[in-house]
């Protein structure tokens, strides 16, 4: 009998226990740190919260995951997933190449950088100010290895701690003058109540990311993260876990982001370096309206992106340009046929683009982004629901909007002109449209009265291109020139010059028409216009326009001999 009772048990645990293997199995573990505020932290109410929490709940949501997340300390949640006592890592993981030989890793969810503090009233903006003072730092830190190598450089002395409340102590109480810590760790103080300031720029040490053991069972858990992650930053969720745990930090940072364009470049030129001219004048290529890379303003002067950048980095470098607009096309066969030596066009480089040209380091990221008219509701892809949003045919945009309007839930409208498209949006025909950033941002400063709530898409870097083998010391030219106009400031201003939408059309430094009209692009463009019809149809014209029941003459050289002064052309001459 006690054998059969033995027996019974036995099979009655056996069959628990692999039912019990099979539940686990089917739950994924993630493991995080224990203290790491405002990553993953132990609330007031005992409940671990912070960004990796939430980023985690919410690719468990979308991808239907089963999480169960502990937080034993980072050097244990790396060891449990080594071993395979658990999944995943989730643990302000920086990403490295040590790192990498044992573990797989997601695209990166954060940039992380340290960053000097100090108390509010002492502002440090150059690291110069800290000469003769005492910085400190936690014990065995990035913080610590960068202030040690650069202490003798600046003139400061290093004070370690092991613990971030003794570092902050000394600092409230004076002993130090300043400290370095990471960046979101200070932010989160900062927005937690403490006293505390970033006057300068953070020092990038690396990104964040999600992990599973190299060559494990679990692998398919990074494209599921991957995707998830994605949709977030496109739909705002991420920028939403962000600025809840960075409040007003992170906005202070996301603005001063926007108003360094310069950060998002990978530059390879040597700032303090000049190529020799083998030419006196090299002659550049550019499209004749390509607001704001290349447009005539008021006066019929071609300005832009392009014409500012072109001509800081021939100060720079110390070389002769000769600008000519005969258009996109124009200029990419004025290049390859050899009658221009570049091409400057706000021009996106692809693939099949490097089979016939060498370019430059990329100078901008071409984006396409949603707009709404001021004041609407629309804050997130999921807003766009029942709606209706405009595109142009043919570009990115209408492909990006085509391909998502079922998961969104939105109308897609083709239009063919973007000024018929921004004029639907004014009027409200349609809800939102979406367009080529630079463009976009163009027109708002131009007086638009349009929003942008969601972060821009890429869709490719744009830089300056020669025929392939011909001018290399113009690309080396190019590149240095652009390390040196980044380094020294110039490059930030002349693209904020365009494209901050802080700027109101009044402050503008131009006189120049909304090119997103019918009447902007003629009125910007009109000369080249009327030159190309001329030189196109073989005569020396007067163009004869009528406007009501009067007649007057614009020649392409822009004298009139006629106007009625009720036109919209009256103020061309």
């Amino acid at each position: 009998m006690k054998k059969k009772l033995l027996t019974l048990f036995l099979s009655v645990m056996s069959a628990l226990f692999v039912f019990g293997a099979k539940a686990s199995a089917s739950t994924i573990s993630v493991v995080s740190d224990t203290a790491y505020a405002p990553f993953e932290f132990k609330d007031s109410d005992q409940t671990y919260k912070g960004i990796d929490v939430d980023i985690i709940n919410e690719v468990a949501k979308r991808k239907n995951w089963d999480v169960n997340q502990t937080y034993p300390g980072f050097d244990a949640a790396v060891n449990a997933v080594q071993s395979g006592q658990a999944d995943a890592l989730m643990a302000g993981t920086t990403v490295t190449d040590a790192r990498k030989k044992v573990f797989t890793f997601s695209d990166t969810y954060y940039d992380t950088s340290i960053v000097i503090y100090t108390r509010s009233n002492d502002k440090v903006s150059d690291y110069k100010q800290l000469k003769g003072k005492t910085v400190g730092v936690k014990n065995g830190t990035a913080a610590q290895t960068w202030l040690d190598k650069n202490a003798s450089k600046y003139g400061f002395t290093v004070k370690t701690f092991d613990t971030s409340d003794l570092m902050n102590n000394s600092l409230d109480s004076g002993s130090v003058y300043a400290a370095m810590d990471d960046t979101p760790v200070v932010q989160y103080a900062i927005g937690q109540g403490k006293d505390y300031a970033i006057n300068i720029k953070p020092e990038s040490i690396g990104s964040f990311a999600f992990a599973v053991k190299k060559g494990g069972k679990h692998e398919s858990l990074i494209k599921d993260f991957n995707e998830a992650l994605k949709e977030m930053k496109e739909d705002g969720t991420y920028d939403e876990i962000m600025t809840k745990w960075l409040g007003d930090s992170a906005k202070a940072s996301s603005k001063s982001s926007s108003s360094k364009p310069s950060e998002a470049l990978n530059l390879t030129g040597d700032a303090n370096a000049k190529a020799t001219p083998t030419k006196e004048t090299y002659t550049i290529s550019m499209d004749s309206s390509f607001a704001p890379f290349e447009y005539q303003n008021g006066s019929g002067k071609y300005v832009g992106i392009d014409v500012d950048i072109i001509n800081a980095i021939a100060k720079n470098q110390g070389f002769n340009v000769k600008l000519t607009n005969p258009g996109f096309d124009a200029s990419l066969n004025a290049v390859q046929s050899s009658q221009a030596d570049a091409v400057l066009a706000g021009m996106t480089i692809t693939d099949a683009r490097k089979q016939i040209f060498d370019f430059s380091d990329p100078y901008y990221t071409s984006n396409i982004r949603l707009a709404v008219k001021k004041g609407s509701n629309i804050k997130k892809y999921e807003d766009l629901k029942g709606k209706t949003v405009g595109a142009k045919n043919g570009t990115s945009s209408y492909s990006w909007l085509e391909e998502n309007a079922d998961k969104y839930g939105f109308t897609l409208r083709a239009y063919d002109e973007a000024s018929t498209m921004y004029d639907s949006l004014n009027s409200g025909s349609i809800d939102s449209l979406m367009d080529d950033e630079a463009v976009l941002l163009y027109a708002i400063q131009q007086g638009r009265n349009f929003e942008t709530p969601i972060k821009g898409i890429s869709t490719g870097k744009v830089g300056f291109a020669v025929k392939k083998g011909a001018n290399p010391e113009l690309i080396e030219m190019f590149n240095n020139g652009l390390a040196a106009i980044v380094k020294d400031g110039t490059y930030d201003k002349i693209i904020n010059k365009y494209l901050d939408n802080n700027k109101s059309k009044e402050k503008s430094s131009t006189n120049v028409a909304d090119e997103t009209t019918i009447v902007g692009l003629i009125k910007n463009n009109y000369k080249q216009l009327l030159q190309g019809l001329g030189i196109t149809l073989g005569f020396d014209p007067s163009f004869i326009c009528y406007c009501h029941d009067y007649r007057y003459y614009l020649r392409y050289d822009g004298s009139c001999t006629k106007q009625d002064p009720s036109c919209d052309f009256t103020n061309l001459c």
